[in-house]
Formats: C-alpha cells, sequence, structure tokens
C-alpha cells in the first residue's frame, strides 16, 4: 500500500510539473495579441519611411443586376449604385518620384482600370468598407504595369455607397 502511495504521489508531482511548465509555454508563446492588419500598416509604417500620394476623390456609378448569376437586361430597370472614394497610395520615399513620374504619365489607364474593376465588382464588394478586392486587384494592375513593390498599399478613405 506504501508503494502505491509513492506512485500516486510522484504522478501527481510529474503532473503539476508537466502543468506548470505547459502554463508556462502558453505564458510565453501564447498570450501574445496578435495584430490586426490596420495595427501592422502602423507598425509598418513606423519602421519605413513611406510617403502618401493622393490619387484623387472618384465617384462610380455601377449597374447592379437583380440576379447576381445573369447579366443586366439594358431594356428594364435595373438598381444602380454610385461609390465615392478618397484614394491614397503609400510608396516607399526613395521611389516617390518613379511612381509620381508613372502616375503623372498614366493618369488615364489608372482611372480606366479603376472604374473598371469597381464595375466588375458586386454589390457585396462594393460594400465592404475597405474594398478589400477593389484594393487587391488595383495593387495586381500597378503590380503588372509598374513593378512589383512600388507602391505599398492603397488607400481608400470617406467611403461611401449611394443607391438610386
Amino acid at each position: 500500500m506504501q508503494a502505491t502511495f509513492y506512485w500516486t504521489n510522484s504522478i501527481d508531482q510529474k503532473g503539476w510539473a508537466l502543468l506548470l511548465i505547459l502554463l508556462g509555454c502558453i505564458a510565453i508563446f501564447g498570450c501574445e495579441k496578435s495584430a490586426s492588419a490596420d495595427e501592422e500598416l502602423l507598425l509598418s509604417l513606423e519602421k519605413r519611411d513611406w510617403v502618401e500620394i493622393d490619387l484623387g476623390r472618384f465617384t462610380i456609378t455601377v449597374l447592379i443586376a437583380d440576379d447576381p448569376n445573369r447579366h443586366p437586361d439594358f431594356n428594364t430597370y435595373q438598381e444602380s449604385v454610385a461609390l465615392h472614394y478618397q484614394l491614397h497610395c503609400l510608396v516607399a520615399k526613395e521611389q516617390e518620384q518613379r511612381v509620381r513620374t508613372y502616375l503623372e504619365d498614366s493618369k488615364g489607364e489608372l482611372s480606366d482600370e479603376i472604374i473598371r474593376t469597381c464595375r466588375h465588382a458586386n454589390l457585396i464588394d462594393l460594400a465592404d468598407p475597405e474594398l478589400q478586392l477593389i484594393r487587391s486587384q488595383l495593387r495586381d494592375y500597378t503590380e503588372e504595369t509598374m513593378g512589383r513593390g512600388l507602391i505599398k498599399r492603397f488607400v481608400f478613405s470617406d467611403v461611401t455607397l449611394e443607391r438610386f
């Protein structure tokens, strides 16, 4: 009986030791709060010297089909929405002049791509306050035309979606 008590007692000590080690690992590795995308952007802005370039104020009217699985019938009434926003891009300070030159030289093409991207989006994507799909597609477009990594991020502000 005494041997059994000793065995049980040693399991309890091992269990407590393992539990304390596990809690220590959780405290060290698991308690750090993950940063949101906006917090990560702020942290990266503090670490890097980025410049904000104003791309302008946009108002884009989009015809929305009542059934997203079919093309709109232009002979019948369809719902329309207007998407309003201010657009900026963030670039590295050393690339600012290169990006500004590109934006000046190809302002029409970029504006056309912005309009095309918005008009091909569905209502759910247009209603997203962060316009994530549109931001992603604009980034893909600029990486193809300008080169990878020149525009670090597109920033939409004052976003409103007006239905009529």
